[in-house]
């Protein structure tokens, strides 16, 4: 039984190097997400059903990714349906 903690002290599980993937890849999704967004500083005109607004065109694109972080995040999240 020593043998197998001996054997696998320095292994790096599976589990572990998808946690660490999965988070150097959300950084380098935010990374982009902010680096376009600071390259697009003009102001936008959105059209809403009652009216337009203008907003600089970072704020609207980080309101997007965020809109779809949350929309993903639901449907991944959603009831099982109990029959």
């Amino acid at each position: 039984m020593s043998d197998d903690v001996g054997e696998h002290s320095g292994a790096v599980h599976r589990r572990d190097a998808t946690f660490l993937i999965r988070w150097i890849l959300i950084a380098a999704i935010v990374v982009a997400i902010v680096a376009v967004a600071m390259d697009n500083r003009d102001d936008v005109r959105i059209g809403y059903a009652i009216g337009d607004a203008e907003a600089p065109i970072w704020i609207v694109m980080i309101a997007a990714a965020f809109a779809g972080i949350v929309i993903g995040w639901l449907i991944r999240h959603r009831p099982r349906n109990r029959v």
